[in-house]
């Protein structure tokens, strides 16, 4: 497997490298750190050679701080790319050129929008990107936590499959778990009150509300009884616990199960026809990236997977 990672030399892309660089193994996975030299203001005097050189310095401080913060098994292997263009396309752009598998970014750079992504390099990387993004929030796994909880956030069996078996290509430490996460919305799509639900189940229609409940309860049984057997099939790490199979918004029971669940890192997929408008149920992929109190690993589908 090879991985970019984009560093700046801020604090967040720093903890991306010492978050996911762990699950790395040496001899086996490539690495490299990019970064796009900063915009500097020299005189205008300044010769085109001496701003290159300066220019380049940053960088390879930049680089050599990220270099500190791998295994140190890894440090060899690592390679640098400086950028030459706006780290916006140039970390996607390299990527691609590079042959990467995986690009990893910190959620907080050095801009001014305290945002789980910033509203430049980190959400633009994550709307282009072809291949699997990590998005690494500050601080990552919990020391008194053994291992590292995941959870798989998917549609069905079917969607779930390349998110899944991005897990595999890592290598996990002791302890960690894997969960699955699927939604079905609710009878009445969360869109009716509470109130107005159980005047919908007045004796008049009573007959009518028992149909649908049957129906939404067999629909559950059905994805978890689908999701329980394609769970088996999962790499290790996803094997060691029970699917979860709930109802209700996705945004709003994805945040709240990784919450509850202690969750480390969330998996998410996204559609490549239209990031914006068909992400893994609606907007769902947009919305956690932006509240999710936890790294978020987007893998991207294609539109004929």
């Amino acid at each position: 497997m090879k991985v970019l990672f984009a560093v700046d030399g801020s604090a967040g892309s720093l903890d991306a490298v010492e978050q996911v660089a762990p699950l790395l193994t040496a001899g086996q996975d490539a690495l490299a750190f990019y970064c796009s030299p900063p915009t500097t203001r020299f005189a205008a005097t300044t010769s085109a050679d001496v701003l290159a050189r300066a220019r380049q310095g940053l960088v390879d401080a930049v680089f050599e701080e990220a270099r500190k913060r791998l295994p140190e098994k890894l440090r060899p292997e690592a390679e640098t790319i400086t950028g030459t263009a706006d780290a916006r396309h140039g970390i996607v752009t390299s990527a691609e050129e590079w042959g990467a598998d995986v690009i990893v970014v910190g959620a907080r750079g050095l801009g001014t929008f305290e945002r789980l992504l910033l509203g430049s390099v980190s959400r633009a990387v994550v709307h282009a990107a072809k291949i699997p993004v990590w998005v690494a929030r500050t601080g990552g796994p919990r020391k008194d936590h053994p291992g590292i909880n995941i959870l798989v956030a998917c549609e069905n069996p079917e969607v779930a499959c390349r998110p899944a078996g991005s897990l595999s290509k890592f290598a996990w430490p002791e302890g960690s778990t894997c969960r699955t996460l699927t939604i079905v919305p609710s009878m009445f799509a969360g869109q009716v009150p509470e109130w107005l639900q159980q005047q919908a189940r007045s004796p008049d229609v009573e007959e009518m509300v028992q149909s649908w409940v049957r129906e939404h309860d067999e629909e559950l049984q059905a994805t978890r009884a689908k999701m329980q057997e394609f769970s088996a099939n999962l790499p290790p790490v996803c094997t060691h616990v029970d699917p979860i199979v709930a109802e209700g918004e996705p945004a709003d029971v994805i945040l709240s199960t990784v919450g509850k669940e202690k969750i480390d890192l969330l998996v998410v997929g996204a559609y490549r026809k239209n990031w914006l408008a068909a992400t893994l149920l609606g907007s769902t992929s947009e919305a956690v990236l932006n509240h999710a109190a936890c790294s978020v690993l987007v893998v991207p589908h294609t539109e004929n997977a």
